[in-house]
């Protein structure tokens, strides 16, 4: 063999010599391979295939339910996570179903409200407009027969009862209770008996006693402080700590008397000084 055939020979065995050969091993042990050195790709792996969750169906809100309960949170449910896809994904789809279940909520809202109306008008004891008036000339009607038996009631309290009223001199807020207590007690008939802690006199009550004992045994540690007592059970009942109007202290007394409010408006926190 001449030199020249050598050569070309050499060249060829090193051009169709595979690139993926493993050192060592001859291009003619990979029978796989077929006759020209060719490789099959392999093929990619299919993923596998899950199926997806078939979503229970929604059932009809005009169908009876046997457990009203159970319904009801079911359709609260509904409510709140058609509402959070709505408002996370504002499509028409989101939207329409949030607003057919609100709707048909709200129907059966106001079926409800229509027949508790026809069960109220039907049935007096459950009106409450025949206790508590919400017209304004019954509103007026019912306010002035509140008043007049308030005030029956303590006028005849005033007879049983006095009031023990402890002050100090140096306080302004006692100043300002002091003229109210007055005319107060003045108008019902209350004997008011006044007690000092520091010894001073207020124009309306002149004369006041000093008693801390007293006032230790009923911790009197505000003032104005008006305590109600009945002299002859011996029983003593606060009143007010700090100033109060004149209403408010008419329905005080009336509530400690008849165990009821005399009347639903409330006043302002009394202020008082310590």
């Amino acid at each position: 063999m001449s030199s020249h055939r050598l050569v070309c020979l050499l060249c060829l065995t090193v051009v169709f010599t595979p690139a993926f050969a493993e050192p060592g091993e001859a291009y003619f042990e990979r029978r796989a391979e077929g006759w020209f050195w060719y490789q099959d790709p392999a093929l990619p792996l299919e993923p596998e295939r899950t199926e997806a969750p078939v979503p229970p169906q929604a059932p009809d809100l005009a169908a009876p339910a046997s457990d009203p309960v159970a319904a009801l949170e079911e359709l609260k449910v509904r409510l709140e996570h058609a509402l959070a896809a709505a408002l996370m994904d504002p499509s028409a789809a989101n939207l329409h179903t949030y607003m057919r279940l609100d709707q048909g909520a709200r129907e059966r809202a106001r079926r409800f409200a229509d027949s508790w109306q026809r069960v109220v008008w039907s049935t007096p004891e459950l009106d409450h407009r025949l206790v508590r008036p919400v017209n304004d000339q019954a509103v007026q009607l019912f306010n002035d027969e509140r008043v007049r038996l308030l005030d029956a009631r303590l006028r005849a309290a005033a007879a049983e009862y006095g009031l023990f009223f402890f002050f100090r001199a140096s306080c302004p807020f006692c100043h300002r209770f002091a003229p109210v207590l007055a005319r107060f007690a003045a108008s019902y008939g209350f004997r008011v008996v006044p007690i000092t802690l520091d010894g001073g006199a207020l124009p309306e009550f002149p004369a006041p006693r000093r008693d801390e004992r007293m006032a230790e045994r009923l911790e009197v540690n505000t003032v104005p402080a008006l305590f109600i007592a009945r002299p002859d059970t011996r029983e003593i009942h606060p009143v007010a700590f700090g100033y109060v109007g004149h209403l408010e202290l008419a329905q005080r007394i009336y509530t400690i008397l008849e165990g009821t409010p005399a009347n639903p408006l409330l006043a302002e926190r009394p202020a008082g000084a310590r």
